[in-house]
């Protein structure tokens, strides 16, 4: 029996270090249901690619909001997970910093991945199809 429940769900302030720790518990989650090493790394890599982009861009300078992270896994296996935020999207990066990677890294890793931004938020959400273990 997995230690975790099929739908993991996380709200937390748009910082680092949460997003650092909700990469962990996620990968906790997905082990705990059996999901390969493989698999378990991609989403990983995704889903914290997604949270890193709300703490960067979501919010203004010097304002801290919330992210909300959902994870679920249904009778076919079928895993998705969606990173949102009710932030507007930062226009003003640094000149000089690097950048746009998160998403076409995303893009690379989970099967199925959309972005859906409103005057609301913003929510990523990744699909990887069943079954996964």
């Amino acid at each position: 029996m997995p230690k975790f429940p099929a739908r993991l769900m996380r709200e937390v302030t748009a910082v680092a270090a949460h997003a650092a720790m909700l990469r962990d518990v996620l990968a906790d989650w997905a082990t705990s249901w059996g999901l390969t090493a493989d698999l378990v790394r991609d989403l990983r890599l995704a889903v914290y690619e997604a949270m890193a982009n709300v703490v960067a861009h979501a919010y203004p300078r010097h304002t801290i909001g919330l992210m909300t992270v959902i994870a679920t896994r249904d009778e076919s296996g079928e895993v998705a997970v969606t990173v949102s935020d009710i932030g507007c999207w930062r226009k003003d990066k640094d000149p000089g910093r690097d950048g746009g990677r998160g998403i076409p890294i995303i893009r690379a890793v989970a099967p199925q991945a959309s972005v859906t931004s409103t005057g609301g938020g913003t929510t990523v959400r990744m699909v990887w199809p069943g079954p996964l273990a």
